[in-house]
């Protein structure tokens, strides 16, 4: 029976029951594609963007019925960030202090705790105070065990983002890594195809949904003004100082989120307010505030995915026919449920070699208690669509729950998970000074600027920014105001009127410097077993380690620390005039926030090419597990100096983008990552090696299925539709192809594609985008069959769909079966061959201008003449070019994952030689 809405003491329930579900609701509803375990602030952003982009949109999506679960353990108690609702005075843990000498907790040892100030806090430290078992200010919760004060976690739907700063700077190149030359970065490379795919689509994409990219125009003002010129004037001299032509652009990138009266600036129609405002723009403080948004629609104001998750509930809801048995819901949000573990059996991949395999999530929820989800069957009874599980519980949380995982701590990167826990190192520094002179001011005004900064250390590139807010305040105000007005979003005009009638008499001033954790193996997220910790739901909690690295030649952190020192007294001194005699204090002088307070846990389950060194690869999906993803800060292999929030829904983004590719369909084409051929083209001989036999590096997904790098192979696990991993490598117009292959059934279907375009690039007829983009390497290349019995359509076991052929093409005297396809060349023919089962067999692909040749185990197969499009076409929707593109159009090389779950197929030793 459903449930109705609720009545407490005080409230009639409306937001939580339109919003959320049961677990039993859940469960009975019907199967899910994807769970999500977590509905904070990347798992609740990247449920809605899920449900958007499998949201049918002028185009049929598939598959139908494509349905999310998100699976969160708090309640749902607030709709949008505490700043963006009428001033509640709701508290939030704050910082503790450090000893600038060792950077661990001051005072050390146990402390007594109070409702006032139960965190940060160590676990002990709780237990002790008996606060252990409830949450305090509402909402927080501290989890796991570490000798570090931590400041918890947020359990409510929206988790930290309905607390977080708004802070968003984007990563920067160097914070990125992808070929770190450092022996401290050098296991912790970023993946190259995801850096691309960030730089070109996914960091605007974010800072578009966050608000980062939109014009301050709530706080430019004349004290604005005086202190950005100011700062621009000087910002050559910032010791360390990132060249300011390094830092994003937002008038460029996003000009319609500018102010009208940017806008007008930039294009010339007003005159700048001094020399060099556009540039000077960088350095405004990229704020999660959107205050400007297209004709019609409210601005986000301060980011929460909050808001996000109940916009994509009620259209779920709206969507869905079945309003009592929810089966065609397509987004549930369960809260009050938790996660214990996940369940696990093993698939086996084409060599013999097996991943896990998730199959059932055990969980105790509010209203069913002890259960479980299976998810051992195919989704909606397609056997071939399976279901997806993402964790996104935060870095130590998710590390936990993967550490609790049958078969992922024991897989042969096991050693990995939970490894490298990074946070940021921290201090605040407050001080007042008069108004300068030059600087008028009639009332109170504000001004919040950013500046970053880059420096080696023990040579290692290390990273740390100053996120600056100064506030005119009447005199006698005190140091500690300095962002009194930087988030006012209750329009109350009596409040406004006492701001505008109100003199200023000084300037206060806070300079928050962060700076980057550099990688340290000594910090880590274990789950002691023996003896176990139990939580509540009787499962092993984690214990995090950090150990701050402040003595000898390996001082690394105390480094970053006295960087940051000499930086706060820089800007305090040069920016705004504070001396000792305006009772300034030294940085070195303050203590800096404790190591646990910063709320920016990450890096324990990083991303990589490399399944040596990495749990997940670029996608976020575990080396050694067909459908367990993780998709939070848990994936940063560094963490640069920024907040983790827009760079995390950045990637986020991005892995919605790979679990629904058809998201962007009966849409223009989206930006995408070029790859074009070298200016001076290799030379005859030449050989390309196009595997490494280690890594997915150099290579990247299209459509549905994955891949994994195991036993020295490429190895698929397919998908109910075609999937096809792509090599980045343009290749050369000729060119003799080499591999071989290993497949488990004589029914396994698979193949080789050469000579298409970018899967990225390619448009329909309308201009828009494919559903699946793995198709455009049909339409625009040829595949080299992989299949014994010719499962072909229209009719099954024609050569041309066998194995050694170039599939469904015309030959002598077996013309293909597709409507107004080109008629044979003669001099072609087809010879299939059938390839060895449980053995390795060896493709030879010879693309010689117009000309492709096929060999299996040293057997002609097939020989294909692609016909001249200035007098044969092929029937559209393919390309009427299709694999004879000029030497400037670079086309690549790709392996099929066929749309059958148990097709799966090995390939290894991938090279090509120059013709």
């Amino acid at each position: 029976m459903a449930i109705t809405t609720e009545d407490t003491s005080f409230t009639h329930d409306i937001l939580g029951r339109y919003v959320c579900n049961t677990f039993g609701e859940a469960k009975a509803s019907d199967t899910f594609d994807v769970v999500i375990i977590g509905g904070g602030t990347f798992g609740l952003t990247l449920a809605q963007d899920l449900f958007e982009r499998s949201r049918p949109a002028g185009s049929a999506i598939k598959p139908g019925n494509y349905r999310i679960l998100v699976l969160e353990g708090g309640p749902f108690t607030l709709p949008e960030h505490v700043q963006d609702l009428p001033s509640m005075a709701l508290a939030s843990p704050g910082p503790v202090q450090a000893d600038p000498a060792t950077l661990l907790d001051t005072p050390p040892g146990l402390r007594p705790l109070g409702l006032g100030n139960a965190l940060p806090a160590t676990r002990q430290e709780l237990i002790n105070a008996g606060l252990d078992k409830k949450t305090v200010y509402e909402n927080w919760g501290m989890p796991w065990n570490s000798s570090i004060r931590f400041g918890g976690l947020a359990y409510c739907l929206g988790g930290r983002s309905l607390y977080f700063g708004g802070w968003s700077p984007r990563y920067l190149a160097t914070e990125m890594e992808t070929a770190p030359a450092d022996p401290l970065k050098a296991v912790y490379a970023w993946p190259q195809t995801l850096v691309d795919d960030l730089k070109q689509r996914y960091f605007l994409e974010a800072a578009r949904q966050t608000g980062a990219s939109t014009s301050n125009d709530y706080i430019a003002g004349t004290l604005h003004n005086f202190f950005r010129q100011k700062l621009h004037d000087l910002y050559a001299t910032v010791p360390n100082a990132i060249p300011i032509t390094e830092l994003p652009d937002y008038v460029k990138d996003a000009f319609s989120d500018q102010g009208q009266g940017i806008q007008d600036i930039a294009n010339g129609a007003v005159a700048a307010p001094y020399p060099g405002f556009i540039e000077s723009l960088r350095l405004d403080a990229p704020l999660a505030v959107q205050i400007l948004s297209r004709p019609g629609f409210f601005p986000f104001n301060k980011f929460s995915s909050v808001p996000l998750g109940i916009a994509a509930a009620r259209r779920a809801f709206g969507d869905a026919s079945d309003k009592t048995g929810n089966s065609d819901k397509r987004l549930m949000i369960v809260t009050d449920c938790h996660v214990k573990r996940l369940r696990t059996r093993l698939y086996t991949l084409a060599t013999g070699a097996a991943v896990q395999e998730v199959d059932g999530i055990f969980v105790r929820s509010k209203d069913s208690g002890d259960d479980v989800l299976d998810l051992g069957g195919g989704v909606q009874n397609n056997p071939q669509r399976r279901p997806m599980v993402i964790l996104a519980m935060g870095a130590i949380e998710s590390a936990r729950m993967a550490l609790l995982t049958p078969g992922v701590a024991t897989a042969p990167n096991g050693s990995l998970v939970g490894s490298n826990l990074m946070v940021h190192l921290r201090k605040n520094v407050t001080f007042s000074v008069p108004i300068p002179p030059g600087l008028s001011l009639k009332d109170l005004e504000l001004t919040a600027l950013l500046v970053r900064c880059r420096a080696k250390v023990n040579g290692t590139f290390v990273h740390y920014h100053f996120q600056i807010t100064a506030s005119a305040l009447p005199k006698g105000a005190g140091a500690g105001a300095s962002d009194a007005l930087l988030f006012q979003s209750t329009p109350d005009l009596d409040n406004i009127r006492h701001f505008e009638d109100t003199a200023p008499g000084e300037i206060d001033v806070s300079i928050r410097a962060v700076g980057e954790m550099l990688p340290n193996p000594q910090n880590n997220v274990t789950v002691p077993l023996t003896p176990a910790d139990l939580d509540e739901a009787l499962v092993p909690r984690a214990t995090a380690t950090l150990m701050p690295r402040t003595a000898g030649a390996g001082n690394i952190e105390q480094q970053v620390m006295d960087l940051m020192n000499q930086g706060i007294d820089f800007l305090a001194q040069n920016l705004f005039g504070a001396s000792a005699a305006s009772g300034y204090v030294s940085a070195v002088n303050i203590k800096p926030d404790g190591l646990g307070t910063t709320f920016h846990e990450s890096g324990t389950l990083r991303t990589g090419d490399d399944p040596s060194k990495s749990v997940v690869n670029p996608d976020g999906q575990f080396h050694f597990a067909a459908n367990l993803y993780a998709g939070d800060a848990a994936v940063l292999p560094t963490c640069g100096s920024a907040n983790p929030v827009m760079n995390g829904v950045a990637i986020r983004r991005r892995l919605a983008r790979r679990l629904v590719p058809e998201g962007d369909a009966a849409q223009p084409l989206r930006d995408y990552v070029l790859y074009p051929p070298p200016a001076t083209p290799p030379s005859a001989g030449t050989l390309l090696t196009l595997f490494d036999g280690t890594s997915l590096a150099n290579w990247r997904m299209a459509g549905r299925g994955t891949f994994h790098v195991i036993d020295g192979a490429l190895q698929s696990v397919p998908s109910f539709d075609l999937g096809l991993l792509w090599c980045t490598i343009p290749m050369p117009t000729n060119y003799v192809l080499e591999l071989e292959f290993f497949i488990r059934t004589r029914q396994t279907n698979s193949g080789v594609f050469v000579r298409f375009r970018n899967p990225d690039s390619v448009a329909l007829a309308d201009g828009t985008a494919f559903s699946n983009p793995a198709w455009s390497a049909v339409f625009t290349g040829f595949e080299v069959q992989i299949d014994n019995t010719g499962a072909g359509q229209p009719t099954s076991g024609l050569p041309i769909h066998s194995t050694g052929a170039v599939y469904a093409v015309s030959y002598p005297g077996q013309p293909s079966e597709i409507a107004g396809f080109p008629a044979a060349t003669p001099g072609d023919f087809v010879n299939p061959q059938d390839a060895m089962v449980l053995g390795w067999n060896k493709y030879r692909i010879e693309v010689n201008n117009d000309v492709i040749q096929v060999a299996l185990n040293g057997t002609d197969t097939a020989q294909y003449t692609i016909p001249d499009p200035a007098t044969v076409h092929f029937p559209p929707p393919w390309d009427q070019r299709r694999g004879r593109y000029g030497t400037t159009e670079p086309t690549f090389i790709g392996l099929q994952s066929y749309s059958n779950y148990s097709y799966t197929t090995a390939f290894r030793n991938i090279r090509a030689t120059v013709l």
